[in-house]
């Protein structure tokens, strides 16, 4: 790493804080109106029982998140919560906790910038980073008391000790990759996502496949040593097996209910996951939504291709759903989005000889991707889990593009010119 990137990083880096932190404060004035997450008040909630020492619940009233009576739970993954009941031991402030989330998503950043110099060099890096540091959607999360942020801190960690390594990973390293795949998990359950695509990828840029065997192994214990803990735990509160979260029958209902019940609406999932069946058992609410997802499925592959193909135009959707997003928001995304996804995708193309290389990162576009899918997609999760690839698809484009236009340049100021004393008619015979 030149000095002269460190200069030009430290700059982006600058960048980032002050447009977030002027968003903050401007948020928390009331000069701009936030679209405020639904998850948002269950996570406080669920962090200040953790911080009152009340155990991992939430208030059954999620509109009072600090109120009682409480319900003990495994509705959400714990990690977040955690997080959020340390920083009420310093402060209870919503411009604390938002001034949280910038610290991880400008962490995020300083990876994001190290991966991209690692694998595509300085250039390539500082324009992916300068997406990152002004892309709106970034800017939003990084305020919003959610997930994202933390998820997308754990996510470019994991990426960025995989590629740092080069070809050689020690037994450590790989221990560390399993650790952090087992964190992201427990932000959000999708971050399982992560461990076929580091076994894929340790297939494919491993030589020896006993090597790579016992990489795998390595890496599977890691995870089991962070996720079962908390699987453990809901054992003992349900008696019954429930591996990181309650919600994915919720989820898959939501699914299928969206993409292939005309009429559905975002209210009747909202209901479905914050006020239905609240004195049924949580595991008892799982099935009971499995079992109304596979009713609207039909146990059809058909019908389940059609919600998977519907999840998947909804998630890399052009233009937001007008019923939910007001018009200036939907005019900032597809500003913002549509030129990332051409000028990611061409990148991608341009490094598609690096297949075996970059097999992390497409490895985790594609599970990722499916596993949205096959339950409930949306903008929302697409966002801090692949458009960071997209920005560093268009760092590699936009490189390619201003190399090519510095080298015509060189070619244009090489090129002998006709002396001006020479006649017309010599300089077309010559």
């Amino acid at each position: 790493m030149t000095n002269s990137f460190r200069w030009k990083a430290a700059l982006v880096i600058l960048l980032a804080i002050l447009v977030r932190s002027a968003f903050v404060v401007a948020v928390d004035k009331g000069l701009v109106r936030l679209e405020v997450s639904p998850d948002s008040s269950d996570l406080l909630s669920f962090g200040y029982n953790l911080a009152t020492r009340v155990g991992f619940a939430h208030s059954i009233n999620e509109d009072q998140p600090f109120s009682q009576p409480v319900e003990f739970s495994a509705w959400r993954p714990p990690l977040y919560p955690a997080v959020l009941a340390i920083a009420f031991q310093l402060s209870h402030g919503t411009l604390f906790l938002r001034s949280l989330q910038v610290v991880f998503a400008v962490s995020s950043l300083y990876l994001f910038l190290r991966l991209g110099l690692i694998l595509f060099g300085e250039w390539p890096a500082l324009i992916a980073g300068l997406a990152f540091a002004l892309y709106p959607p970034l800017i939003w999360y990084s305020v919003d008391l959610g997930t994202e942020s933390l998820f997308l801190f754990l996510l470019t960690a994991a990426l960025f000790v995989f590629y740092a390594a080069g070809r050689e990973r020690s037994a450590a390293r790989v221990f560390s990759l399993g650790v952090l795949v087992g964190l992201t998990a427990l932000c959000r359950p999708n971050g399982l996502m992560l461990a076929p695509a580091l076994v894929i990828a340790i297939w494919l840029t491993t030589s020896d496949w006993r090597q790579a065997a016992r990489r795998m192994i390595l890496l599977a214990v890691a995870v089991a040593m962070v996720v079962l803990p908390w699987t453990y735990r809901n054992y003992r509160l349900f008696h019954k097996f429930v591996l990181i979260s309650t919600n994915g029958g919720a989820t898959l209902w939501a699914g299928a209910h969206l993409r292939l019940e005309p009429g559905a609406s975002l209210a009747e999932v909202g209901y479905s996951q914050h006020k239905a069946f609240r004195d049924v058992p949580e595991p008892d609410r799982e099935r009971y939504y499995y079992y109304q997802a596979f009713l609207i499925l039909d146990h059809s592959p058909r019908r389940f291709g059609e919600m998977f193909l519907s999840n998947f135009a909804a998630m890399y959707t052009l233009v937001p759903s007008a019923q939910y997003h007001s018009l200036r928001n939907r005019l900032i995304y597809s500003v913002s989005y549509i030129p990332l996804l051409v000028f990611g995708v061409v990148g991608c193309w341009l490094l598609r000889r690096r297949w075996r290389e970059l097999s992390l990162i497409w490895g985790w576009v594609l599970t990722d991707t499916a596993l949205y899918c096959l339950f409930l997609s949306s903008i929302r999760y697409r966002i801090p889990t692949v458009d960071p690839v997209f920005m560093l698809g268009s760092g590699v484009c936009l490189a390619a593009l201003l190399e090519r236009y510095r080298r015509a340049s060189q070619r244009v100021g090489a090129m002998p010119s006709t002396p001006s004393h020479v006649p017309l008619r010599a300089r077309s015979s010559s």
